[in-house]
Formats: structure tokens, sequence, C-alpha cells
């Protein structure tokens, strides 16, 4: 059951608020909740009851385990959707595990004797993940799907012995992974890569990509949750929905006119299930097999990479507050940390972007 609820209604900053507190997707006994959201500047045309010209276009599908909507105003609006769809469909294709026809399904059934030839786009994003995974030393890993899988997420989540713990977290290992000349790759037995800390990023850049070719003046995807936008010159503001209570937002970041940008969060608080009183998130340490311990509840991503910005956001929320702003320092990133307390720790390159919302304070590091 899917109840998405798309009202918008101007606030206490005479901005336009998208309200997806309201937008709850439910599948197989999971929620989710939206963990970032566009909030239009107040220019004519962005404004309820302010008319537009130009017309706009706008498309919900459900692919890569979530439902993701395209979004374009202009001219051919309804051109670029279009093409934006059928390219989201064709890279579910190649990246979606569960797909049995997918590259990465054939990937992890492949060996050394019998590797695949995988798309361009499949082996550049397979590069450049265990390139990060090497960058942030494994704190980010996509060989980690046997652990979650022992863990159920997905069809039947619970906590699994030790033992079980103990004797998967043995396959999880980016180095698992040989990406060999003419886009030829293999994995070591008993090995499964899934990129769903990765794709949605590296999708919603190239997505934006086609679709800026045709006569648009503004572009937001929004794939479960990852926020990438564009609007030729007219600012736009992402609000950071708070883990705390998903009625409210913990900070809103502002983007300036013509820059396209992702903005992706990672957190626990989405995706999780109890278990004898005790509360397990979906994202793990990759160095013991359990769900992450960390002070932190939310981490966001902000940059022009979105591939990037995807596997960071869960490596900094996995890695503590203290550790994520040391790895963010060392990666040139920009981040927005949510912890336990109210702090925001914010990247101070983002001085003058980010603005605090009630009950949350900033702190600037870097």
């Amino acid at each position: 059951m899917i109840s998405v609820i798309s009202t918008r209604t101007l606030n206490s900053h005479n901005e336009l608020r998208a309200k997806p507190v309201l937008s709850l997707i439910q599948r197989r006994g999971r929620a989710f909740a939206v963990s970032c959201l566009i909030l239009l500047s107040t220019l004519c045309g962005a404004v309820s009851g302010c008319s537009s010209k130009l017309p706009s276009k706008s498309v919900t599908i459900f692919a890569l385990d979530t439902y993701v909507t395209l979004t374009a105003e202009g001219k051919e609006a309804e051109k670029a959707v279009a093409e934006g769809a059928a390219f989201l469909t064709e890279m579910e294709g190649k990246l979606s595990r569960q797909i049995g026809s997918s590259e990465i399904a054939k990937l992890n059934q492949s060996s050394e004797e019998n590797p695949v030839c995988l798309s361009e786009e499949t082996y550049a994003l397979l590069q450049t993940v265990c390139l990060y995974a090497e960058k942030t030393e494994g704190l980010f890993d996509p060989t980690i799907a046997p652990v979650m899988d022992l863990w159920g997420f997905g069809e039947d989540p619970h906590v699994p012995s030790s033992s079980e713990i103990e004797e998967t977290i043995q396959r999880v290992d980016y180095r698992r992974i040989h990406l060999l000349s003419d886009s030829y790759a293999y994995v070591e037995e008993g090995t499964a890569v899934d990129l769903g800390g990765a794709a949605k990023g590296a999708i919603g850049v190239m997505l934006m990509e086609r679709m800026k070719e045709f006569s648009v003046t503004r572009i937001i995807l929004d794939l479960g949750g990852n926020i990438c936008a564009w609007a030729k010159n007219e600012e736009l503001t992402i609000g950071v929905v708070s883990p705390l209570d998903p009625a409210k937002l913990c900070c809103v970041y502002t983007l300036s006119k013509d820059e396209e940008m992702s903005v992706i969060t990672s957190g626990a608080y989405e995706r999780y299930f109890e278990e004898a009183g005790v509360r397990y998130g979906h994202i793990m340490d990759t160095s013991t097999g359990y769900p992450a311990d960390t002070d932190l509840l939310s981490a966001t991503v902000i940059g022009s990479d979105g591939t990037v910005g995807d596997i960071l956001s869960t490596a900094l929320f996995a890695s503590g507050s203290e550790r994520a702003r040391k790895l963010a320092s060392y990666l040139r990133i920009d981040c927005i940390l949510c912890s336990e307390n109210g702090t925001l720790w914010v990247s101070s390159s983002l001085e003058g972007k980010v603005r605090e919302q009630e009950g949350w304070t900033i702190e600037y590091f870097g």
C-alpha cells in the first residue's frame, strides 16, 4: 500500500513547501519516510496562486526498491520526463541484484574462470564504489549484501545468531571484487554485490544530464529521498527532515541559481525493526556484521557528485560524529551531521547556506 500526499502550503517563511512528512510508503511491512524535501523559492511560478506559463510534468515510478519522482518544468518538460523514466528503467535493469537478468545479478554468479562483461555505466560505478570503499577503510562496502540478507532486511527482519554473523561477515570485503580490463569483472565465491548504497545517487546525476538536454528550466528528482535538483535563474531551498520528528525540519539548505546539486541523507530512523525491545537499524557496521552503533541520527552529504554523496552519507552515519567529521574534512566533502544531542555538525564551507530550524544548533567544523 502506498499513500502519497503532495499537498503544498506556504510556511511561515513564505516558502512553498512540499509535505513529504505525510508521504509514507509501506511495502512488505516496511515503512520509509522521505528524508529530504524540496522547498521552492517564492519566485513567480513557484508559489501557489502565482501562474506560470511554462508547462510542467511529474511522474512517480517504483524502481530501485523505492518510489522515484521525476519532475521537470519547461517547454519540453514532458519529453524530458519521458526520457528520464525510460533511462531509469534501463538502469534498474542493469544495477538491481534482485533482477535475475541484471548485470549485478550476473556478476554475483561470476567466477575467475567465467567473468562477466559489464556496460560502461556499471563498470564505472563499480570502480567508484571500490575506490571509496578503500578511502573510507571499508565503512562503505558494496559486498555487505550477505549480511543484509542474513538479517532479513526486506522480507523477514530478525536478529541472527552470533555464529551466523561471524561466518557471514568473512565474505564482506570489497577487495573480493575484481575489475579486469575491457569492462570485465568477477567476484570471489560467496561474495554478493549490492549497489543500493550508491546506485540512486549515480542514477540521479545521469538522469539530470539527460533531462537537461531538453528545453527545461527546472528539474527536481526524488529517488527515495535522495534529492537531485537544478533550476535555471532560480534559487531552490532544500530541507532535511528531523530524525526526531518527521513533521519538522532540522535545517534547510539554499541552492544557488543554475547550480545542480545532490542532497543525500542516510539514517537508521527510516528503516529498522524491533525485537525484544531493541531497535535494529539497516545500516551495518561492515567490520562486525551488526547494525552501526553511532551517536548520529542522520548524515547528509551535499555535492555535485551524487554517487559519492550516496556512498559517503552511509559511511559518515556509520562512523559516528567524531570520526565522521575527520573523514569529511579529509575527503573535503560538504555535509550535515545530525547528532543525538540536537547539534548539527556542518562543514564550514557551507556557512551561510545552511539554516537551522527550531530545536537545533549548528556547530561548524573543518
